[in-house]
């Protein structure tokens, strides 16, 4: 789904909304879903005119494996270059164990996981606060994870990962507290977000807000 001339929804994505950017200089996937999901969002990218040459990162906002799940094989599909956030890169590659799920989404997540295995993979690039990425700003927004960032494209958009997540009114929300590492600080880094000028928002969970995003954010930081 086309949002704009250089940012697209990729659709029929199994998990969290995959997202593709077009740049000046090549393209990038932000976030893949599930496993299964490589070939799909490799046949969408040829269908706008981005070959496997043409696709040179897939930005992870997150490690979590519905954000995660297809990174290995789109890479092996396209030969893009993995990025995440140093702090996140450790639970990608397997080094770490993943973050533990609380309540009854760990009871259901313990269930599933089997069924949905996740390849370990070492990132390409390890991304901190501040760095940009074709064209896109860095912002760290710990909170779900230790490393989850933001993707910033100044006064235009901003794709949060799982740091929010909106619902079918165009409302602004925090994420699931049973899926969050830490509360606090993702409420800090929401109030980081909501100050961040933009027209679109594009969460990995929930429709994208594609106007007048700012004053959604506006709405949502006066309830924190």
């Amino acid at each position: 789904m086309e949002i704009t001339s250089n940012i697209h929804k990729i659709d029929r994505i199994r998990g969290a909304n995959s997202y593709l950017v077009l740049g000046d200089d090549g393209a990038a996937v932000i976030d893949t879903g599930l496993p299964r999901n490589g070939e799909r969002i490799a046949e969408y990218s040829k269908e706008v005119g981005v070959g496997p040459a043409g696709l040179r990162y897939v930005i992870l906002t997150h490690s979590d494996p519905d954000h995660s799940g297809s990174v290995s094989k789109l890479k092996g599909l396209t030969g893009a270059k993995i990025a995440i956030h140093e702090l996140d890169a450790p639970r990608l590659s397997g080094d770490k164990k993943r973050k533990e799920v609380r309540g009854t989404a760990g009871v259901l997540f313990g269930i599933v996981s089997p069924f949905m295995r996740v390849e370990p993979v070492k990132a390409d690039i390890l991304l901190k606060d501040g760095d940009r990425i074709l064209g896109l700003r860095v912002v760290h927004t710990p909170g779900h994870t230790e490393g989850s960032v933001c993707l910033y494209k100044e006064d235009e958009a901003i794709f949060v990962g799982d740091a929010l997540r909106t619902d079918s009114g165009g409302r602004v929300h925090l994420p699931s507290a049973s899926m969050t590492a830490d509360m606090g600080r993702a409420k800090e880094s929401a109030r980081k977000i909501s100050e961040l000028r933009c027209t679109m928002l594009l969460p990995g969970h929930g429709p994208p807000i594609t106007q007048d995003a700012f004053k959604a954010l506006g709405e949502f930081a006066k309830g924190l």
